[in-house]
């Protein structure tokens, strides 16, 4: 078993939950017997910790313990899924082709005030991502960003106040060029 920080066996946890396949076949089990060798343990303690992560992950209603036809099964809430969708928006990055396309992805955004901290928190990550403020609510990047950018959109619950454009020219192009190193 590799050395989790702080949380990040209940994030391994929870992301083997949503894919689904975790539950299934490994966690329909008599005191939760059959996860603890997925993550290799090393010895008792380790065992302890499995066990211990997956009682916090219970009682903070992230996951679901319940007998069903003699087998413990455990299942992810919908608390759950929410938490493993925040891990996505925190392990979100674009990938940078070897070579540019030539095309400027621009997303824009007007945010209602009524959702101001839904705006802050698209304005955080977009940047996160790397995408260039040209405005205070117009960034630019070089790189495909659609699929992030919905994302952040459906999980800030803000999608339909988020516009994405693909363009082939945009003024000050030579400083975009250079920020993002593409020529």
């Amino acid at each position: 078993m590799r050395d989790y920080q702080n949380g990040e066996l209940a994030k391994e946890i929870l992301k083997g939950l949503a894919l689904g396949g975790f539950i299934i076949a490994c966690l329909a089990m008599p005191g939760l017997t059959k996860i603890v060798p997925l993550f290799k343990p090393k010895g008792a303690r380790d065992r302890y910790r499995i066990k211990r992560t997956i009682r916090s992950l219970q009682e903070k209603k992230l996951i679901n313990i319940y007998t069903k036809n003699g087998n413990e099964v455990v299942e992810i809430t919908r608390a759950g899924q929410k938490k493993v969708l925040e891990y996505n928006l925190d392990d979100m990055k674009l990938k940078v082709p070897p070579k540019w396309d030539g095309w400027w992805r621009i997303v824009m955004f007007d945010i209602p005030e009524q959702k101001r901290r839904a705006r802050s928190a698209v304005s955080r990550k977009i940047k996160e991502l790397g995408l260039y403020p040209i405005q205070k609510s117009v960034f630019v990047s070089p790189y495909l960003c659609k699929d992030e950018v919905d994302f952040i959109g459906e999980f800030f619950d803000v999608r339909d106040y988020i516009i994405y454009i693909k363009a082939k020219e945009i003024e000050g192009v030579r400083k975009l060029k250079e920020h993002f190193g593409v020529f």
